[in-house]
């Protein structure tokens, strides 16, 4: 890690001055390694207290990156850390809230059944391809921003329905979170989150790199997008409202999903559960699913693991992948039942994530794995949302032509990849 450079990359991003020091928390097993490396440029961070697990630190704004490089070299994590807004909001991480007992039943089965053969993995892989294909999605680069605009209008399109709605999150960075709200019926106060990380980050390059984050984490939004799309061509009505979310600024901070979930608490909004995909089109292990057991709800877990023997039909594992590993993190420490279902263990993950190498070629150019956590998505939304289908709904000629012009964008971002492919091998 050079913490020098990272200060460079940061402040050449522009933007507002920065404080002197920010507070974050971060797991008490990588402490010793980030004061370390600090130490060696002169500039350590202050461990101002620690327990159950995690630690917080004052640091300066500019070795952030490098921290970040750090988690994600050493201990294989996205992140790896929160970044908080006063020292009273990182201790709150070491205490986290508790989570309310929520009453887990699998009892929807034809309409989860009706759902899953309408989820299309080359739709999928046309995602990723079009996500993959921005020079990258970093949250302060214009590109980053101009991926929340394409994301919400690639949303926009599944759907003339007034009552569902996409809007932009603004966290004050050029990149914005994207959330589509489908309201609930009967049970509209209550909130199921389904959510993956928008942007992606080189780093080695810094802002400007080449970050295609084909895997990390294109293919989470590429599979959470799918099962939006599956649930709105069925007219799905959920009892509970469904939220996905596009959370921008996971790589440095959590600052995304941190956002939103502050958002949601200052309103009141009453989230039930929160699922997070992210990387779901790397097979590194033997078993297809592994449910990160640690900072999660074991009891949503369990829920979870039902949902994949009963409508995946897939293998899984249990296994851990660190504090503030992905945006999940965010909801549990604010006391939601949080899970994150990933596509390896954390000892065969995708070693090239972060690097201009995360493409779609580790993939094999398809999506055959991230279909599994598709139909999981699909499952978890509708048995935790539970609901029905409201009438068939009337596709005018606009959204029906608007959705065709997706695919068609869709499809030639795919060839494109292909042909890049085929002119490397040659």
């Amino acid at each position: 890690m050079r913490i020098a450079l990272a200060a460079v990359l940061l402040a050449a991003c522009g933007g507002s001055r920065e404080p002197e020091h920010v507070y974050i928390s971060i797991g008490t097993d990588a402490v010793n390694q980030v004061m370390t490396v600090a130490a060696r440029e002169g500039a350590p961070p202050e461990l101002l207290e620690a327990g159950e697990g995690v630690a917080v630190l004052a640091v300066e704004p500019g070795e952030l990156e490098g921290i970040s490089q750090l988690m994600h070299e050493q201990f294989g994590r996205c992140s790896g850390f929160l970044v908080h807004d006063s020292l009273a909001d990182a201790q709150v991480s070491l205490h986290p809230a508790a989570a309310a007992a929520l009453d887990y039943t699998i009892d929807h089965e034809p309409v989860v059944h009706a759902v899953l053969p309408a989820l299309d993995r080359n739709a999928i892989k046309g995602t990723i391809a079009e996500l993959s294909g921005m020079p990258n999605r970093y949250y302060r680069s214009e590109s980053g921003a101009q991926a929340s605009r394409w994301l919400r209008d690639r949303w926009r399109s599944f759907t003339t329905r007034t009552d569902v709605t996409v809007e932009l999150f603004d966290q004050g960075y050029p990149q914005q979170s994207v959330i589509m709200t489908i309201p609930g019926t009967t049970r509209a106060n209550e909130v199921v989150v389904i959510g993956g990380h928008l942007d992606s980050i080189s780093m080695y390059a810094g802002k400007n790199g080449r970050a295609p984050g084909a895997d990390d984490d294109a293919s989470g939004i590429a599979t959470l997008s799918e099962v939006a799309r599956a649930l709105l061509a069925k007219n799905y009505r959920p009892a509970r409202t469904i939220k996905f979310i596009a959370y921008a600024a996971e790589e440095i901070g959590l600052r995304g999903s941190q956002a939103v979930v502050r958002d949601f608490k200052q309103k009141k909004i009453n989230v039930v559960g929160a699922l997070q995909l992210d990387m779901t089109n790397y097979q590194g292990s033997e078993k297809d699913i592994w449910l990160m057991k640690d900072f999660t709800n074991a009891d949503q877990n369990t829920f979870v693991a039902k949902l994949i023997d009963t409508y995946v039909g897939a293998t899984w594992g249990l296994d851990a992948c660190g504090y503030g590993c992905s945006d999940h993190a965010s909801w549990y420490r604010a006391g939601v039942p949080a899970s994150m279902p990933f596509e390896s263990r954390m000892r065969d993950r995708n070693k090239s994530i972060h690097t201009a190498d995360d493409t779609l070629e580790l993939s094999n150019n398809n999506a055959d794995h991230a279909i599994k956590f598709a139909k999981l998505g699909a499952a978890y939304a509708i048995e935790m949302a539970k609901g029905e289908f409201g009438p068939p709904a009337a596709i005018t000629t606009s959204a029906s032509h608007r959705f065709a012009l997706w695919k068609l964008i869709a499809l030639f971002g795919g060839l494109a990849l292909a042909l890049t492919a085929l002119v490397r091998r040659r």
